[in-house]
């Protein structure tokens, strides 16, 4: 089995363990190689609570300047 890209970061490089008996692991996160990613929340929600935040303060920003005007 050739590993040639972390499933968890997408970095190339890699490292033999020897507390692991000598098992690839990313030189950048650390997780072995073959590992299923660990990420707690897609990068795609990731953007997309930030969009939700742009359409929040627009909105405030709306409401605040119908209110004082």
């Amino acid at each position: 089995m050739a590993v040639t890209v972390c499933q968890n970061c997408g970095s190339r490089r890699f490292r033999s363990d020897r507390s692991m008996g000598g098992r690839l692991v990313c030189q950048d996160c650390g997780t072995p190689a073959g590992s299923r990613a660990i990420r707690a929340t897609p990068r795609s929600s990731r953007r997309n609570n930030g969009k939700l935040w742009l359409v929040i303060l627009l909105i405030a920003v709306i409401v605040l300047v119908v209110v004082t005007s």
